[in-house]
């Protein structure tokens, strides 16, 4: 379906651009959305010929680096990332195994524990109002008696790109009143956060070395 061109933002009048993995003809027929030259430099350097998944995960894993946003940073304001082709095979699989690790995360379709520390124990309208968040008790209340409670300090200021998730969840909503889909979407996104902080920052800085940066 044809996307909408605000997409990402109707303040910053960003548009909004795609990159499918996979391209589909009229006839049905698929093909891998990669450039030859990308996927000839990537197997020259491995030595072995990785499939389109795993080319796909090992790039997800680079654009989260800590390290890769850093030195980038500048150049990353002003055009589209360039992926560093992998330095060795041990690497690469490293790299393509966190990100998937991380694509399930984001798409909240990861085997997370059952038990874990956001909880939603005060009963309710369910109303949101006003949004807060209290960082002694690791709460987030959007009303004045009912709160999110689990929620550290670093999940409740996690950024993609300037917009905060866990507030702007809520203050999306404020006026409603949160079903129990809404509010157990709240919790798994607190959690998959919790867990992309916990993997990204030592992980990919092991993992990522520097390499020749190509255009995929």
């Amino acid at each position: 379906m044809i996307s909408d061109i605000c997409l990402l933002s109707t303040k910053t009048k960003e548009t909004a651009y795609f990159f499918p993995l996979y391209l589909y003809s009229n006839k049905g027929k698929r093909e891998v959305n990669f450039k030859e030259e990308f996927l000839k430099a990537v197997k020259e350097t491995l030595g072995t010929e990785p499939t389109s998944e795993e080319i796909f995960y090992y790039i997800y894993a680079v654009l989260y680096s800590p390290s890769y946003r850093k030195r980038y940073e500048e150049f990353l304001k002003i055009d589209f990332p360039r992926i560093p082709l992998p330095s060795d095979v041990e690497k690469f699989k490293k790299l393509s195994e966190l990100g998937k690790e991380l694509v399930e995360l984001h798409l909240l379709k990861h085997p997370l524990p059952d038990k874990t520390d956001v909880g939603f124990p005060k009963e309710g309208m369910n109303k949101v109002g006003k949004v807060r968040y209290d960082e002694k008790t690791k709460r987030v209340y959007f009303n004045k008696e009912q709160y999110f409670e689990g929620i550290s300090k670093e999940v409740w200021e996690y950024k993609i790109g300037s917009c905060q998730p866990m507030e702007k969840y809520l203050k999306d909503r404020k006026g409603r009143e949160l079903t129990l889909e809404e509010i157990e979407h709240y919790m798994k996104v607190a959690n998959a956060i919790k867990k992309t902080i916990e993997l990204c920052p030592y992980k990919v800085l092991l993992i990522f070395g520097s390499g020749k940066v190509v255009s995929s």
